[in-house]
């Protein structure tokens, strides 16, 4: 089940007070300055990521008192807000009573945002915290490489990914009325081919500092989840066909859990999904272990974490950023790119294709002087 933090609930006033003052100071940013994120040769921005990690994160008090800190943890930076963070209101004056910043003069919300947005020292702190957030957690997430088949499996978790099928064959995904794309094999469904979807990606168990960062997004350790013994487990797969495997990777949609139900939750637009997908409603309740209930269904606290990690990426339009920057490279390799290749994708990429397309005409040419030397009629 989704903490209390990441529904809104269990915020008293001061917390919820500074995310009101970060959010709104960010709210008058968003489009009125651009600090890009590049990956690849696309961009995404940094006002509109963080924003979103303060409203749609699995925890938002967690991001918001992380951030405040970073923005307040020396003396040139309070001196810095405490020239624009006035009381413009009264949930404004909570904030500064807990921060202990005093107000100078009075100012409107329109004017700290300016303000904000004029302060080079602040604005690099956000920078910094917002692009950690994205290179060490949400890019290696969503632009992992694929799962090593058993035929490359070596030792550790590689040699026992090829159980996991097995183990999620045996879950019943969806109730009766399901499309086929998501539920075991049956009658009128034969065609479907089924395979087994990590919820986090199995790239995880081998990125210490994904998993650091996954704890401190949850503020609990949950490197023991995503670890070599534990990445395969079945409570961190669903068993999905090869269409919908991919729009799950891609936190095209995601299953969250309240209250003990899992919920169908649409995160990118329609034009983005399949009709597989399509054909589920959004809030539709999804259940698991139909025919028994001795099975291990899929971990509430790793749905929720997909599910949170996927608004994250869609709300700031960092994941398309992520998507096109994957298929350029993709194409650039022929489809050749395995593994972990994430950290490949490089701005150079119109650099290197280049370079690539006159490499082919240096061929075609010297092609063309062979020719010409070895028949003269030409």
């Amino acid at each position: 089940m989704a903490s209390a933090a990441s529904t809104g609930g269990g915020i008293d006033s001061a917390q919820k007070s500074l995310i009101e003052t970060l959010t709104t100071i960010l709210k008058l940013s968003n489009g009125l300055i651009s600090i890009p994120i590049p990956y690849g040769i696309y961009a995404s921005e940094v006002i509109s990521l963080a924003l979103t990690l303060l409203q749609y994160s699995y925890n938002p008090i967690l991001f918001s008192n992380d951030l405040w800190t970073n923005l307040t943890n020396d003396g040139r930076k309070i001196d810095e807000l405490s020239n624009f963070l006035l009381p413009v209101g009264a949930p404004f004056r909570r904030v500064l009573a807990v921060t202990a910043i005093a107000p100078k003069t009075n100012l409107t919300w329109d004017g700290a945002a300016r303000d904000f947005r004029q302060s080079e020292l602040l604005m690099t702190v956000l920078e910094s915290w917002t692009k950690q957030i994205f290179y060490n957690m949400l890019l290696p997430l969503m632009a992992k490489g694929r799962t090593p088949t058993p035929s490359e499996a070596g030792s550790g978790p590689r040699r026992r990914q090829w159980s996991l099928k097995r183990l999620v064959s045996v879950k019943e995904m969806m109730d009766e009325n399901a499309p086929a794309d998501i539920m075991p094999v049956r009658a009128g469904y034969g065609s479907v081919t089924l395979q087994p979807a990590h919820i986090i990606p199995f790239s995880a168990s081998r990125n210490s500092v994904l998993q650091a960062m996954l704890s401190k997004y949850v503020d609990k350790d949950v490197r023991i989840l995503f670890s070599d013994d534990n990445i395969n487990d079945p409570s961190n797969a669903l068993l999905l066909d090869s269409l919908t495997h991919s729009a799950f990777s891609s936190f095209k949609f995601s299953i969250e859990c309240q209250s003990g139900r899992y919920i169908f939750r649409k995160l990118a637009p329609n034009r983005k999904l399949h009709t597989f997908v399509l054909r589920h409603r959004e809030g539709e309740e999804i259940t698991f272990g139909h025919q028994s209930r001795d099975v291990t269904v899929p971990s509430r606290l790793i749905c929720n974490i997909h599910h949170s990690i996927g608004r994250v990426l869609w709300m700031s339009g960092a994941a398309e950023n992520i998507i096109k920057a994957l298929a350029d490279e993709d194409e650039l390799n022929d489809g050749h790119l395995d593994g972990d290749y994430w950290d490949q994708v490089t701005s150079s990429y119109l650099q290197r294709q280049l370079r690539a397309l006159s490499d082919l005409d240096e061929l075609a040419i010297n092609e063309h002087d062979e020719r010409l030397e070895s028949d003269p009629t030409i």
